[in-house]
């Protein structure tokens, strides 16, 4: 018997990977919305590693902590990427368009992460931005 399941098969399960995504020139002027957490913005991704956010957004200004009451990993990341455009932001709210390079940056800066930004990002029809970029299993 060949090393496997029960069953004998060798094929490795593709249950729970991670998924893959691709940007692609479909999706270069969708317009895709944050609004969750208490942040609000307009986010094109407009090359490969090129998302960028649009003047006005709002941006989350409660630091969420962990369970044990520290700041966790990601507001750490999200204060850099913050502190970073510090000239672009004022009162929570961004006053220029701000570039990042992929869609955790943008959750990290807007939201301090905490959930998944592929799926927080939407169109004006509720599609994901996963949804718009996800590469099929083979």
């Amino acid at each position: 018997m060949v090393e496997g399941d029960a069953q004998g098969s060798s094929r490795a399960s593709s249950v729970g990977g991670k998924a893959r995504h691709r940007w692609s020139r479909e999706i270069e002027n969708v317009a895709f919305r944050v609004d969750d957490f208490g942040a609000r913005a307009t986010v094109i991704w407009r090359k490969r590693n090129e998302m960028v956010i649009r003047r006005g957004a709002t941006l989350r200004s409660d630091i969420p902590l962990n369970k044990d009451g520290t700041i966790g990993f990601d507001v750490r990341c999200g204060t850099q990427i913050r502190a970073e455009h510090r000239n672009a932001v004022k009162d929570f709210t961004t006053t220029d368009d701000i570039v990042l390079r992929s869609v955790n940056e943008v959750g990290l800066f807007q939201y301090f992460g905490r959930t998944n930004g592929w799926l927080v990002l939407r169109d004006d029809d509720g599609r994901t931005i996963h949804d718009w970029t996800v590469v099929p299993e083979c």
